[in-house]
């Protein structure tokens, strides 16, 4: 087959129904394929896995067709392969009418909100008209609750191929209309088929329901993070130099083996999806579902085609019952890719039936108590709010972000989020604390400033964002730890930047930029590595002063020969704090660790030490010593300490000014 050079989109058509109603039958009759590719399938005559195969429709459009296990021991694989299609085929026999499995698959169908659809009464030849007719009004009870409500009934016959035109027709009618696909610039490939093809390798296969793939691109498995290549794209057995969104494809990568790659895992681009182990979720219960389900019950968690078991904790029920609605938080016993707005389903591991389903909406969250009102409403909000409102929930989530970061969060590209949040930003909903230095995750590394107006052409994927409530509660906290600080410590100048950091809880690409924010707001104030409230002032008593006074008397008299640190502090009553006050007003010079002389007797030593290299040129420890007067110890200590000012420069064993 030739290579197709630009995007070769094709529609997924997915097949639902009992065991032995016909529904691989139908596919190999539609399309001349037989999509029960396991021997073990061929022998017993049941699809075990996904099957696949193309048709083309009367329009001339290409169609893949996904075909789903009807058994119930396979649901988990029709679960597989059901989250990505854009058209169900709800497969019920005639002869047989509604089954379980029917039951099953169409509440499937349901929870996913696959609403686009046709029903096929196959093995029409079997029966008779008045049994068609009869069989033919109960799917109809039976679909009109569901999604599929408006779904046409068309009988057909694969054996004699009565009303497979007719069914052609209707699907071809049915892809007229254009599914939305959530294009966040980001691929995501559920992989639901993993093979080797001889002179190619490993090869993958899925629906692609976000993004586009190229070849060449580099791409990672999330949860299992391998790294690997992308060395063909085929659908249909067409080479591809590129797939977007909503197409099945066969992905060939270059570095991995088979053993390498899980069933479930997402292909995607590396360094964005973060796998997960907790999801809180908008949670429907089937409305046949035998008994409600309680709160902690176990489950299996099905979305795209990964598989985990998870526990369900009720966050507004004890219990929910058949056909109700609540909010859970469903933790999972391994890490699953997950983003906002997939669709999943859930099932009784023990009794081997689907429970119910829904929607995720928050793939990061905090572990949350039950019966808060507060999380009730951030997660309403996330669910259906405005534009508006749930940018500043997903913000508020986790604050400050990247604008990158936060269009991960919404599932949206931050080019769709420009516009929303420079308006935000410009009626101080939002604040932006200007970009990050490395200008984010796929941002332009331009500088930003947080006074700067941010204008819809300087909104980079690496702005650092903040709500307005954020700002306030950052703002307040900041605030709170310098005054507990300073009203603990209050002869200190003020708190180290790192501890400051570390106690917001910010990172290191966060902090600089919220600390200039504090600093223009007034908030804080920097005295070299401190930050502090800006009318904090340290300041001495009368008592200690005279201390102090007492202490600088005896140094200034002791020369270029000082008792120790502790010794000084001891003699005079004082604390290493007061002593650091003193060093930071000036008054005192630390030379080493141990060794501080007052302000005037620094002085005359810096200039005396200058006068003797400047007179003679290259001086020795020995002849430092001699000029000032003190022993080899002090002399020394005073060199080493005018190297590091840069005043002198050692040479051999001797100094020389800088």
């Amino acid at each position: 087959m030739g290579r197709a050079g630009g995007p070769f989109l094709l529609r997924v058509i997915g097949t639902a129904g009992h065991v032995d109603h016909g529904k691989s039958t139908l596919i190999e009759a539609l399309t001349g394929i037989d999509p029960d590719r396991l021997q073990e399938e061929k022998d017993r005559g049941m699809t075990i896995d996904l099957g696949f195969a193309w048709l083309r429709l009367p329009s001339g459009q290409e169609v893949s067709i996904v075909d789903v296990p009807g058994h119930e021991r396979f649901i988990k694989n029709m679960l597989a392969g059901v989250g990505g299609i854009d058209i169900a085929l709800l497969v019920v026999a005639a002869d047989e009418g509604i089954m379980p499995q029917t039951r099953e698959h169409l509440a499937i169908l349901d929870l996913l909100e696959v609403g686009a659809g046709v029903v096929a009464i196959t093995k029409m030849d079997l029966v008779d008209e008045e049994w068609l007719g009869l069989v033919s009004a109960e799917v109809e009870e039976v679909i009109a609750s569901t999604a599929l409500r408006e779904a046409r009934l068309i009988p057909v016959s694969a054996l004699t191929g009565q009303g497979l035109p007719d069914l052609a027709a209707e699907l071809d009618n049915l892809l007229s209309h254009e599914r939305h696909r959530r294009q966040t610039g980001w691929p995501r490939l559920p992989i639901d088929r993993i093979f080797t093809m001889p002179g190619f390798g490993t090869v993958v296969t899925g629906t692609l329901i976000d993004g586009e793939l190229r070849i060449g691109q580099e791409i990672e498995l999330v949860p299992s993070g391998h790294r690997a290549r992308v060395r063909g794209l085929q659908s249909h057995r067409k080479w591809l130099d590129q797939a977007p969104a909503g197409t099945r494809v066969a992905v060939n990568v270059a570095g991995l083996a088979l053993d390498d790659i899980e069933r479930g895992e997402i292909l995607t681009a590396p360094g964005w999806l973060t796998a997960t182990r907790a999801v809180d979720v908008r949670l429907r219960i089937v409305a046949d579902a035998p008994k409600p389900l309680l709160h902690n019950a176990e489950v299996s968690f099905h979305t795209g085609a990964t598989e985990a078991l998870g526990r369900v904790g009720l966050l507004d029920h004890d219990r929910l019952e058949p056909g109700a609605v609540g909010w859970a938080q469903i933790r999972l016993d391994r890490p699953v890719g997950a983003v906002r707005g997939d669709p999943f389903i859930i099932r009784s591991p023990s009794a081997n039936l689907t429970v119910g389903g829904g929607t995720v909406v928050d793939e990061h969250p905090k572990r949350h108590r039950r019966y808060q009102e507060r999380v009730l409403e951030q997660l309403t909000i996330l669910d259906r709010g405005s534009p508006a409102e749930q940018a500043v929930q997903a913000l508020q989530s986790r604050e400050p972000a990247e604008l990158g970061e936060l269009a991960l969060r919404l599932g949206k590209t931050p080019d769709e989020l420009v516009d929303l949040l420079a308006g935000m930003i410009r009626d101080q909903t939002v604040l932006s604390l200007g970009t990050t230095p490395s200008g984010g995750r796929g941002g332009a590394q331009t500088p930003g400033s947080p006074d700067q107006p941010v204008l819809p052409g300087t909104l980079l994927s690496g702005t650092l964002l903040i709500s307005s409530d954020g700002w306030k509660r950052l703002a307040g906290r900041a605030q709170a730890e310098l005054e507990t600080y300073h009203g603990e410590h209050p002869l200190r100048r003020g708190i180290p930047r790192e501890e400051v950091r570390g106690r917001l809880g910010l990172d290191t690409r966060t902090f600089p930029r919220a600390e200039m924010k504090l600093i223009e707001a007034g908030i804080a104030a920097t005295d070299g590595p401190f930050l502090h409230l800006p009318s904090h002032q340290v300041s001495l008593d009368a008592e200690i002063e005279s201390r102090v006074a007492a202490m600088a008397q005896a140094l200034d008299a002791a020369g270029a020969s000082p008792p120790d640190r502790a010794a000084m502090i001891n003699a005079h009553a004082l604390t290493d704090e007061i002593l650091q006050v003193l060093i930071d007003r000036g008054a005192l010079v630390e030379v080493a660790t141990d060794l501080v002389y007052t302000r005037e007797t620094y002085d005359k030593l810096l200039g005396e030490v200058r006068a003797l290299i400047a007179g003679q040129g290259p001086s020795t420890v020995a002849e430092v010593r001699d000029r000032l007067g003190t022993s080899r110890k002090y002399a020394l200590a005073i060199l080493e300490h005018l190297d590091q000012k840069r005043v002198t420069r050692r040479v051999g064993d001797q100094r020389v000014l800088v």
